[in-house]
């Protein structure tokens, strides 16, 4: 079996997608079934260990401004990716007998069999939470993908019955790979995170925390309504941390995070670079992700592989994910956070309950597991 699996996704900043592209493509390496792995980034092979060494730093003030003003023109975002994607089909011609992955939507033109990840549908769920040129674009790569994929690859049971619903497709077209948490998220001892903590002014097990870029979807409102009414003592031992992106639409939000942080129970991070973050998500007492839309929900995950309880919302692909492990709480019910918000910072029978389960769970997804379900995939399409 030959492949040729695009890596594009592995840049700053690292996101969900990112980590995935790049723990599968690392996990595919590592199974040996393969005569031939093409690491495809931009219009050109790059070796394996290469899609490792993304750059974590921010762009250079040039390369950022180009792309800002690039994606205030959404017909030359949308020219330059079809060129982008002209050129990769001319240089993969070379390639014709090999499968081509594409794990980030993205379906470049290939005369050989094509699979492509989805990993959700939020620009149809939750069109507000992304600019309109973006809309544009994902409705026609999705219109795309449908025509053209011989398979589709998503990351959760709901995410397929959304496809298969909003598009069309065969129920034997769609296959779920489950996501995993890298083994960088583990439990660990406060010795052991405390130099990386206080870079951030942070101690362990003194704060609760949030990871994800900044938008809508996320719900952070809600969860800053929740935090607000606990009492006074519990926010200031025990402050929420945000980590993330400053995503789309967020203006207002941050506004909101600015103003209570000044009150001394709100820290923003910002993005918190790759080595840092499994040692602030180990050091949480309590991981919160309220999110309104999710395909897998990679967060919780890693916060449980970290032995931290978790509290996640009710919606989508979330509980999936947490199983049995975490409470799964109605994303419009502020009142219930706050109540569960404060068990989970002191009642310590249910936190130790929650850290067993929450390891048992973890232990159930992993990148090999996504690989050998991967493979599978690809040689249902080759047979």
């Amino acid at each position: 079996m030959k492949l040729i699996f695009n890596v594009d996704a592995v840049k700053f900043p690292i996101t969900g997608v990112g980590r995935y592209t790049y723990e599968l493509g690392c996990a595919l390496e590592r199974s040996g079934c393969f005569d031939d792995i093409v690491f495809w980034r931009g219009i050109s092979r790059v070796k394996c260990p290469d899609i490792g060494n993304y750059k974590l730093a921010e762009p250079g003030w040039t390369l950022r401004t180009l792309k800002h003003t690039i994606k205030r023109l959404p017909r030359t975002m949308a020219a330059v990716l079809n060129l982008q994607q002209g050129f990769s089909a001319l240089m993969l011609r070379k390639y014709g007998d090999y499968l081509y992955h594409g794990p980030n939507f993205y379906l470049t033109p290939h005369k050989g069999p094509k699979i492509v990840t989805v990993h959700d549908l939020s620009f149809i769920t939750f069109p507000d939470s992304h600019p309109d040129y973006r809309l544009r674009l994902m409705n026609e790569t999705m219109e795309r993908i449908r025509k053209s994929a011989d398979m589709i690859i998503t990351v959760s049971e709901y995410t397929r019955s959304q496809i298969i619903d909003v598009y069309g497709c065969p129920k034997e077209k769609v296959q779920v790979t489950y996501e995993a948490a890298s083994k960088d998220f583990r439990p660990r001892q406060g010795h052991e995170i405390l130099s990386s903590l206080n870079k951030y002014d942070l101690r362990p097990g003194g704060y609760s925390l949030f990871v994800g870029t900044v938008e809508p979807r996320k719900n952070l409102g809600l969860l800053l309504d929740a935090y607000g009414c606990l009492d006074d003592k519990v926010r200031k031992r025990w402050p929420l941390v945000i980590s993330g992106y400053y995503g789309w639409k967020s203006d207002k939000i941050h506004q909101r995070i600015k103003a209570f942080s000044k009150e001394g129970w709100v820290r923003y991070l910002g993005f918190v670079p790759r080595n840092d973050l499994p040692l602030l998500i180990s050091g949480a007492a309590l991981f919160l992700y309220p999110s309104l839309y999710e395909g897998f929900g990679l967060p919780p995950l890693e916060a449980m592989q970290s032995g931290v309880p978790v509290l996640v919302s009710d919606r989508t692909s979330l509980p999936e994910v947490v199983g049995n492990a975490a409470p799964t709480l109605a994303a419009d019910d502020a009142e219930l956070w706050t109540n569960s918000i404060q068990k989970g910072l002191e009642d310590h029978d249910w936190r130790n309950d929650s850290i067993k389960k929450g390891l048992k769970q973890a232990a159930f997804f992993s990148w090999d597991r996504c690989a050998s379900e991967t493979i599978s995939a690809y040689q249902l399409i080759l047979q």
